[in-house]
């Protein structure tokens, strides 16, 4: 995995701006993973119409707070790119 490959050797990575971007979006997508990937467990129980709500309100608010950290993925791609762009 990208995380565990930086972490390993942060010593000498985490001093090149290309391994700081790469380590924030990953970081960032295993927690928007992880809350797409539990679905519609999180959605309160007794929700109609939603298949395998077990959930609280509490957490569904928990997952949509997840979901929202998705969004900070594309900026990370865009610097990404732009790091491509001004050094490549």
């Amino acid at each position: 995995s990208i995380l565990y490959d930086i972490w390993k050797d942060r010593s000498r990575k985490l001093h090149r701006p290309y391994f700081r971007i790469l380590l924030g979006m990953s970081f960032f997508d295993v927690f928007a993973s992880a809350s797409l990937g539990m679905s519609t467990w999180p959605i309160p129980k007794g929700t109609e119409g939603v298949y395998g709500a077990v959930g609280t309100t509490q957490t569904c608010t928990a997952q949509g707070f997840f979901n929202q950290l998705m969004l900070v993925n594309p900026f990370y791609n865009l610097m990404l790119a732009w790091y491509y762009l001004l050094l490549g």
